[in-house]
């Protein structure tokens, strides 16, 4: 991700980020400078001083143009869920609107954001290149707002930068990965159908009526309730057919040889 001359932001007033949590992050991280040192990292994010992000994994890089010819790289690191907030998320996924595969799409409550989001203090990880060390310097904190609105357009990296990969989730379908930490495992169904799915009613194996056998979803309806077995299935199908078939050519005065 960058932009030419600098990656524009959104915010052109006030905070940056437009979701609770990720508004969250950034003033706590604001909250260890003074107030002109947060003025002159809003104003360079502004600005477009941050040049470039690049991501992978947990870890976030961006370049900053600074007092120097070179940019400075300024590095954010994130640390993985541990086992008492991963329970927790596995928790409030379940709850989620959309279900867990829409919340892994970016669509989710701020309960899971605020669960995703890492600590300044003690899950978040910075550094800088500049001579102004230790603590958040100007560069520090530009690139931190322009990472916050990056949360925003795509909510989605969360799950990453807290060492859930998609591959990660994909793995754990049915529990948790061994020695995965935070692995959160979730029930396929529910996640597609949702807890409490409306479904049409399966019919039992007595129709109404023969001719409600020749309505195909009826059919499949009644080869579902019949077997889970996909292939017993279709020959279920193939039987009711080839009775049908039977029964229209059937006349009261037919007998076999």
């Amino acid at each position: 991700m960058s932009g030419r001359g600098g990656i524009p932001t959104r915010s052109k007033a006030g905070p940056f980020g437009s979701h609770m949590w990720s508004r969250r992050w950034s003033s706590d991280l604001e909250s260890g400078v003074s107030r002109g040192e947060a003025f002159l990292g809003r104003k360079d994010a502004r600005n477009g001083r941050v040049l470039s992000l690049e991501h992978s994994g947990r870890i976030v890089r961006c370049d900053v143009d600074g007092s120097q010819p070179d940019p400075f790289s300024v590095e954010f690191e994130f640390a993985p869920l541990d086992a008492t907030d991963t329970d927790a998320l596995r928790t409030a996924l379940r709850r989620e609107e959309g279900g867990v595969l829409g919340a892994l799409s970016g669509d989710f409550s701020d309960t899971v954001g605020f669960l995703l989001l890492p600590a300044v203090h003690g899950a978040t990880r910075y550094s800088c290149r500049c001579p102004v060390q230790p603590g958040p310097c100007r560069h520090v904190l530009s690139a931190a707002h322009v990472l916050v609105e990056w949360w925003d357009a795509t909510p989605e990296v969360m799950f990453a930068l807290r060492g859930l990969r998609a591959e990660t989730v994909g793995a754990v379908l049915g529990g948790t990965a061994d020695g995965d930490v935070g692995a959160v495992a979730f029930d396929v169904e529910e996640s597609l159908w949702g807890r409490d799915p409306l479904l049409p009613a399966v019919p039992t194996t007595a129709p109404a009526g023969l001719e409600d056998l020749l309505d195909a979803p009826v059919t499949r309806r009644l080869a579902a309730a019949a077997t889970g077995d996909p292939l017993e299935q279709l020959r279920v199908v193939a039987d009711l057919e080839d009775f049908l078939d039977a029964f229209s050519r059937y006349r009261p005065g037919d007998q076999r040889p």
